[in-house]
């Protein structure tokens, strides 16, 4: 088996290849995790604000994401994982959209298994990965939300993508590593753990500091604090995260 790091979503090869995480640590993945870690049952995946829109009112969902780090006018929330880690959303849906994280997702979907990886789910992340890719006899890969609508390297989900890596190797030091997934690995390793480090010095992290969103920073920095992992699988058309297979042919309550 081996791990590559995509470090930007078009940089994904062979995608139906690979297990693959999707990294987007400030904040889409970070907040999807926090998001399941209160309660929330699906989290639908949008490609545009208007079909946001749209898909919420059809599935009776709350609306959250972004815009260049805004929140949404009419949205219910924002993408704040420090905001979603004070609510309870236990059993709820949500629809979320936002300007980097949701396209990578959107961009790996043709892969067999997709993952949401952050730095708060790290360990659990690459163990879903591993089980997977082990199970299904793939590789696995890494790819990195990046900046400008995924167009553009980013310094924090890079550093983010080579915690993963770390998890993975301590995890199953067998699994052979491609030059991105060692550049990746390496930079994390110049940090020495300092996680809150990395997402100060990102363009998008002093960006986000800029707007107030310190608390931010600091609910996505935390190493190793929550178990889900939220999978992608696709409803007719639409791409639903869910971190528990959903159940087929129950028989009604």
């Amino acid at each position: 088996m081996r791990i590559t790091v995509a470090l930007t979503p078009a940089l994904l090869r062979a995608p139906a290849d690979h297990a693959v995480g999707v990294v987007d640590v400030l904040r889409a993945s970070s907040s999807l995790v926090t998001m399941f870690e209160r309660g929330l049952l699906r989290a639908i995946v949008a490609g545009t604000l208007r079909d946001a829109r749209q898909l919420a009112l059809r599935n009776f969902s709350l609306l959250c994401g972004e815009v260049k780090s805004a929140p949404v006018p009419g949205f219910d929330y924002g993408n704040s994982p420090a905001e979603f880690a004070g609510l309870s959303l236990k059993g709820k849906s949500a629809v979320v959209f936002t300007t980097n994280g949701t396209r990578a997702v959107a961009a790996a979907a043709a892969a067999p298994v997709v993952a949401v990886a952050a730095l708060v789910n790290r360990r659990a992340a690459a163990r879903r990965l591993l089980d997977e890719a082990a199970r299904r006899k793939l590789d696995v890969a890494l790819v990195c939300a990046g900046s400008e609508r995924g167009t553009a390297f980013s310094l924090e989900d890079s550093a983010a993508a080579g915690a993963i890596v770390e998890a993975v190797r301590q995890a199953d030091e067998t699994v052979a590593m491609s030059d991105e997934a060692w550049a990746a690995y390496h930079l994390w390793r110049w940090y020495r753990g300092d996680a809150m480090r990395a997402l100060r010095q990102s363009a998008h992290g002093r960006a986000l500091l800029g707007l107030g969103f310190e608390q931010d920073l600091w609910c996505a920095s935390q190493l190793d604090v929550f178990e889900s992992v939220p999978m992608l699988s696709r409803d007719g058309d639409t791409l639903v995260l869910r971190t528990r297979e959903r159940r087929r042919n129950a028989m009604p309550a």
